[in-house]
């Protein structure tokens, strides 16, 4: 099932590319009124449709795809170790607490969709405060949730992946179009889909 998948997430790719560059043709035919151009809505339009499935059918890919099960078991017989007090340099050290540098949510849209390749390295393995969001899906399952900027229109966004209680219980609580504000490291930016990123909190 994931490889059918896999099959319609390639060709919707590729049409969506197709008519990301038809929609720049309409809109620069239309010149300035082109939001009002009958031909760049509908091309517009269609294009939004092939990125859903395109967005849907990758997310189904990957949670369909088949996973390893296997674990080696140790059979070896274990001797129990005799308790020794710690000595003071064994003493654990005081947890570092983490800092995140704030970002607009536009600017890293921004910054992705004219060269995703820079914010590829600017924003990679960063730990951030994003704010100016508003969450514009929420996964059934609680397995993610989508973050949108200013413009609705585009199919750039922040999807967020719970990595503690805290944040999962946070998702429960929030509603789709409310404003938020997310802490969390940056996984992967992307030119089509946006960033994603391991969610530790929301605000």
């Amino acid at each position: 099932m994931s490889s059918l998948f896999a099959l319609i997430w390639i060709a919707s790719l590729v049409a969506f590319i197709i008519y990301w560059r038809k929609k720049a043709s309409a809109r620069k035919a239309a010149g300035e009124n082109y939001e009002n151009d009958e031909a760049y809505q509908s091309v517009s339009k269609t294009k939004r449709i092939i990125g859903i499935v395109c967005i849907v059918s990758f997310v189904l890919t990957g949670a369909l795809a088949p996973k390893s099960d296997d674990k080696t078991v140790s059979t070896t017989p274990t001797t129990p170790v005799a308790s020794q007090p710690a000595k003071p340099t064994d003493q654990a050290k005081p947890k570092q607490e983490t800092t995140y540098a704030e970002a607009d949510i536009d600017v890293l849209l921004n910054d992705a969709k004219s060269n995703a390749a820079k914010a590829n390295k600017n924003y990679k393995g960063k730990n951030v405060k994003i704010v100016g969001g508003h969450v514009s899906n929420i996964e059934s399952e609680g397995r993610y949730i989508v973050i949108e900027g200013a413009d609705r229109f585009s199919l750039l966004h922040v999807q967020c992946y719970p990595k503690n209680k805290e944040s999962k219980d946070a998702m429960l609580e929030v509603s789709k179009g409310q404003p938020i504000t997310v802490y969390g490291k940056i996984t992967d930016v992307g030119e089509i889909m946006g960033y994603s990123l391991d969610l530790v909190k929301i605000e």
